[in-house]
């Protein structure tokens, strides 16, 4: 059970910020890529805009012996 996250300006942009959080748990993990500080042409205002989210259960098998 962890959650690493990474953070940085996108290529060539000093106003766009990248995160990508991958969150590790017992039996599945989550990855989210999110980008911020996107600006509303219509309304002048920034917003944050999650791109993409990735969520998948991880299952083993295994067999017992005796």
């Amino acid at each position: 059970m962890a959650k690493v996250s990474f953070s940085g300006l996108k290529y060539g942009e000093s106003n766009v910020e990248i995160k990508l959080l991958v969150d590790i748990q017992n039996d599945w993990f989550e990855i989210k890529h999110t980008v911020s500080e996107i600006m509303n042409k219509s309304t002048g205002e920034y917003i944050v805009v999650t791109r993409n989210t990735l969520k998948f259960e991880v299952a083993s098998s295994h067999e017992e012996t005796m």
